[in-house]
């Protein structure tokens, strides 16, 4: 149900967004998802910044994501019996053609900084939980919502403003 409801609205709005329609309003829902709110986090920066995935690129990427909702976590999984939360990423990144590091420490180390108010779905968000440093991570969809492979829930979409999480943020990368 949860997949349904979260893909069909993300999805539906990056498919409406690559194909023109601006205010692709959410599956069962009246508000509608703008651009910048898809994006959450407004125009890309000048400079170093990298712009976000193209929207098409981004679709599937998350198409993707969603079609491990409800896996079970597994330390080291990268697949077939479960995810942790890097190998969540590996998975999906390499099922678009994008190559990126095993662990969360190296996509951390190799990725390119996002600031938090430039966020584009398909970024990667990065948390310090059972240790220093970049000890989990997710990939952002948008409107401050993230999958990842949660040791509790398995493949899951949660929160930046959850309170464990907004209290563990460590920073963003863009590939």
């Amino acid at each position: 149900m949860l997949r349904a409801a979260c893909g069909t609205a993300l999805l539906g709005a990056c498919i409406a967004l690559a194909a023109g329609d601006t205010t692709a309003a959410p599956a069962g829902g009246s508000a509608a998802i703008t651009t910048s709110a898809l994006l959450a986090g407004g125009p890309a920066a000048s400079g170093p910044l990298r712009p976000p995935l193209p929207v098409l690129k981004a679709a599937a990427l998350i198409r993707a994501a969603l079609g491990y909702l409800g896996r079970p976590y597994r330390w080291s999984g990268i697949g077939r019996g479960g995810f942790d939360c890097s190998g969540l990423v590996s998975r999906v990144f390499a099922a678009i053609g994008i190559a990126v590091p095993r662990s969360s420490f190296a996509q951390y180390d190799a990725g390119r900084v996002v600031p938090a108010s430039h966020l584009g779905p398909g970024d990667l968000v990065f948390f310090r939980t059972y240790t220093g440093g970049a000890s989990h991570v997710g990939i952002y969809l948008g409107r401050r919502r993230f999958i990842h492979a949660s040791a509790s829930r398995g493949v899951t979409i949660s929160s930046m403003d959850d309170p464990y999480y907004r209290a563990r943020y460590l920073g963003a990368r863009r590939y």
